[in-house]
């Protein structure tokens, strides 16, 4: 199916499409697969390893063209220490260098990201309720996209739809703790990788 017909099709087929093209990314499987077993609570693999992977795919590119890290995130409220984030980071971490694959891994317990925000950046967000609320305050749409897996099916979190990421929209997510500036900057970067961007000003 062509690409500018599917940002038209309903979600389900969408959603199956997205699933399809993810399965041919291997190594992103792969990864997938061990951190299921490691029973991360609400975990997602998210962002931009998911979209980037179907923008090499229509511009028929290797899928991990130019993508660099994977963001591992889930929500732990009973423990929200930094040495647990670093444990699951650093079994990841091991796994992949024991598979020679080359991704980078940021692993966030996203029940302490408010705290991470005020320490490090300075900013007041509320905290999140679980993984899904994270993923639907972030940057931009696209950006809001995750993909999870249980009992060997994998499930996909789009809280706006997966029209922008198949048509290559970038549409900003306008809320307390965004700004423009970091928009701008992910817009900039995105747009020295791929083609036919349609974006949408702050």
């Amino acid at each position: 199916m062509e690409q500018a017909e599917i940002q038209y099709r309903s979600i389900e087929e969408q959603t199956h499409i997205l699933i399809e093209i993810m399965k041919q990314n291997k190594e992103l499987m792969d990864i997938l697969d061990y951190v299921e077993s490691l029973k991360l609570p609400n975990f997602y693999i998210a962002a931009g390893v998911v979209f980037q992977t179907v923008w090499n795919y229509y511009d028929k590119k290797p899928l991990n063209n130019g993508i660099k890290d994977i963001d591992v995130v889930y929500y732990d409220s009973k423990d929200i220490s930094v040495e647990k984030d670093l444990q699951y980071h650093n079994e990841i971490v091991n796994y992949i260098i024991s598979k020679h694959l080359k991704y980078e891994i940021d692993v966030s317990n996203e029940a302490r990201m408010h705290l991470w925000k005020k320490n490090k950046e300075g900013k007041e967000i509320e905290p999140y309720s679980n993984t899904e609320d994270a993923i639907s305050r972030w940057i931009a749409t696209v950006h809001a996209i995750g993909i999870t897996k249980k009992n060997g099916k994998i499930f996909v979190y789009a809280p706006y739809g997966l029209s922008d990421i198949f048509s290559k929209t970038i549409r900003p997510i306008r809320h307390k703790g965004n700004s423009k500036e970091l928009y701008e900057q992910k817009v900039k970067n995105w747009n020295a990788r791929f083609s036919h961007l349609n974006i949408i000003d702050w």
